[in-house]
């Protein structure tokens, strides 16, 4: 099963490499894509109640926005949702430009820079497509079809006919969840990781939050066990101290110019017209 799933994983199709130093852009969700996400916030609504908290969503809300703005993707069509649930710590951004947000995450971080540091991690990688559903090749669609009729048959003779699995697509389905690429429990490698943290630094030194912030955070959680524990889902697959450790090369790899908005002179700030513009266009098209 192991070889298996190397070799379906060979056979998966790759994205190319975002540009360093550069935040991608995103076209719109098609019809396809924005009811994908929509099933999934179906799903997630069948385990969690939405917050009805007001300061929540303006504090969440005043964030985004902001930080759309400073990636260039304020005019796309962004559903934020808040889930009450103070014991679960996490951010998720789906295929369809979905956020799902839960409220333990508000509690566990010190600051608005904190938490625009964390969400401008879910937002890099929507931008990069890493939240895009996992495709394969036309051999690996091949060989899960040869797989799964040959387990079907091994099952059927080796249990005397008391074990069938009929239907379609269930191998595909198992090595999705096997793999962590389904899109409520991904799990990144440290490529993409590494990307969606560039650009989200590149967002934040672009906006009002601070990019050492996300940096602090993460240098706080490496250090605290309890911490560590409530951030264990938000952290996925990279441990906090090597999270923390590439944040901090990053940093220090951005270029001069890409300077935190309070560095740089008070005319080369969005104007207020601007920023409002943005926030009721956003505020007639997202969840938040």
């Amino acid at each position: 099963m192991a070889i298996l799933l190397i070799g379906i994983n060979a056979c998966t199709i790759k994205r190319g490499p975002v540009e360093k130093g550069t935040i991608p852009d995103l076209a719109a969700p098609s019809p396809a894509a924005e009811q994908y996400g929509k099933n999934l916030y179906a799903e997630l609504l069948a385990d969690y109640k939405l917050d009805s908290e007001v300061q929540k969503k303006d504090e969440l809300k005043k964030i985004f926005d902001n930080l759309t703005l400073a990636a260039g993707a304020d005019d796309l069509p962004w559903s934020v949702y808040i889930f009450n649930e103070p014991e679960v710590v996490d951010i998720r951004a789906v295929h369809g430009n979905y956020f799902f947000v839960w409220t333990g995450t508000f509690d566990a971080v010190d600051s608005d820079d904190e938490l625009a540091g964390i969400l401008a991690c879910e937002l890099a990688h929507a931008l990069a497509r890493h939240t895009d559903p996992v495709e394969f090749t036309l051999t690996s669609e091949v060989m899960f079809s040869v797989t799964e009729l040959a387990t079907s048959i091994g099952l059927m003779v080796a249990s005397q006919g008391m074990i069938a699995i009929s239907g379609q697509g269930w191998m595909k389905w198992a090595y999705v969840e096997v793999t962590d690429l389904d899109p409520l429990d991904r799990e990144y490698s440290e490529e993409p990781e590494r990307e969606a943290a560039s650009i989200a630094l590149l967002i934040l030194s672009r906006s009002k939050y601070s990019p050492h912030a996300l940096l602090d955070l993460w240098k706080r959680i490496a250090a605290d066990e309890t911490l560590q524990d409530r951030f264990d889902r938000m952290s996925r697959d990279l441990s906090p101290q090597k999270r923390a450790t590439m944040l901090e090369t990053l940093i220090a790899e951005l270029p001069e110019e890409e300077l935190p908005d309070e560095q740089l002179p008070e005319e080369e700030l969005p104007d207020e017209a601007e920023q409002a513009s943005t926030r009721s266009e956003i505020e007639a098209t997202s969840g938040i």
